[in-house]
Parts: C-alpha cells; sequence; structure tokens
C-alpha cells in the first residue's frame, strides 16, 4: 500500500527572524568585546585627555588652585612627580601664596603635570612682550619645578579682543605669540630649562576664559599659561 506523503512541518517563526537574530546576537558580542577593551585602557585614555588639556589651555578637574592647599595627586603613583618635586610645587605654592589670593596667579596640579596661569599684568605692560623684571623671581620658582623627570613644557599666549595694531604687533596674534616666546627664551637663557623639553604658541583672542565684554573678563583673558608635564 502506498504510503501517504508527509507535509512539511511549518515554522514556528519566519525565516528572516533566524538570521536577525543571528546577526544581533554577533552585534552583542562585538560591543561586549568593545567595551571591555575600552575599560582596560581607561587609565591612558584618560592620560592622553589630561595632556591633551594642557596643551589647549584646558584646566584639569583635579589638583589644587589655591596655594597653601594640600595637592591632590593621582590615585596611581607611577604617574605622580618624584617627592623632590612635590617639595617644589608646595614651596612654589607658598611662594606665590599673595598673588594667588589675588587671582593674579591660579595653578592647577594632577597626577600629569602642573598647570599655571599668569595673568599679563604680572608679566607684562599694556602692549608689551618684554618681561617686567618684578616677574623674574616667579618664573625662577616655576623653572625650579622643571628638572629632568619633565617630559614636556608648554607655554601659551592668550589675549583679550581688544584689536592692537602696531608696527611691531599688527594684530593679537602677533602679541600672544611673542609673549610666550618671551616667557620661553627667559626659562631657557635665565634659567637653563632645555629648549628640546619647551614649545611656545600665541594663541591671540581665540581661547578666551570669560567674556570679553567686561574689563574683568578681559583681565582674566589676557594671560600666559604654562602646563608642565611629567615624564
Amino acid at each position: 500500500m502506498k504510503k501517504e506523503k508527509e507535509e512539511p512541518e511549518e515554522p514556528s517563526a519566519p525565516f528572516w527572524m533566524l538570521t536577525f537574530s543571528d546577526m544581533v546576537t554577533l552585534l552583542l558580542v562585538f560591543f561586549i568585546l568593545i567595551l571591555s577593551y575600552s575599560t582596560t585602557e581607561l587609565e591612558k585614555f584618560r592620560g592622553a585627555m589630561s595632556s591633551m588639556k594642557g596643551a589647549l589651555g584646558i584646566m584639569s578637574e583635579k589638583g589644587s588652585t589655591v596655594a597653601g592647599k594640600k595637592v591632590e595627586y593621582s590615585r596611581h603613583p607611577e604617574n605622580d612627580p618624584t617627592e623632590d618635586i612635590k617639595s617644589k610645587i608646595e614651596s612654589f605654592q607658598e611662594s606665590i601664596s599673595d598673588a594667588v589670593a589675588q587671582g593674579l596667579i591660579e595653578i592647577d596640579v594632577s597626577g600629569s603635570g602642573i598647570h599655571i596661569r599668569l595673568g599679563d599684568n604680572v608679566l607684562f605692560g599694556i602692549g608689551k612682550a618684554r618681561i617686567k623684571p618684578a616677574a623674574y623671581p616667579i618664573l625662577s620658582q616655576i623653572a625650579k619645578i622643571i628638572n629632568k623627570d619633565t617630559k614636556e613644557v608648554y607655554v601659551e599666549g592668550h589675549t583679550d579682543n581688544v584689536p592692537i595694531r602696531t608696527k611691531k604687533y599688527p594684530s593679537n596674534w602677533e602679541l600672544s605669540t611673542a609673549r610666550a616666546m618671551s616667557v620661553m627664551r627667559y626659562l631657557h637663557q635665565a634659567e637653563g630649562v632645555p629648549m628640546a623639553k619647551m614649545a611656545a604658541v600665541g594663541h591671540g583672542e581665540n581661547r578666551p576664559i570669560a567674556t570679553n565684554d567686561t574689563k574683568e573678563g578681559r583681565a582674566k583673558n589676557r594671560r600666559v599659561e604654562i602646563y608642565i608635564q611629567w615624564k
């Protein structure tokens, strides 16, 4: 007797869902791997971002900006400065306590370096790039922090948005660059900081930290920033 032909069993779900579920599973595994790698490299990423902030003139969230306050370093001691440098930083903070109290100097210390922001009235006369003799002791104290363990020193000049058009400085860009170069030249010629460790750049009015609509804001924007990065 001839057997009846068995009818194919109907699938419980559309065929496209099988492919879709495989794809979703693969994507899930992919993102889990990405997340695991990003977690492993998180500290390296933070270190890179901290260095970039220094180069761009952005102050770190960690550290101290008030002289006399205990300096906070990173959670990883291998990234911290040596005990000798820590001592010099504390000495530097004490030596400029009056200027910090007046808002003329700000300092920020983290595991990757020290960021020093100096108002232009501390260093220069109006529209000038020649360092005032009164600023020499401050720069000398800064130079003491720089030693063989220092990786790089960035010096950045900034101005407000008030135009300057002189024969020597046709724009704020030239003025800010000349000021950064003056500080770098002093650190090298007077304090012996190796030129190979330093770089200078002028940003002009392009990176304000306060409004240029007020006298106080413009005063904050006229500044020189020095970022000393550890190894």
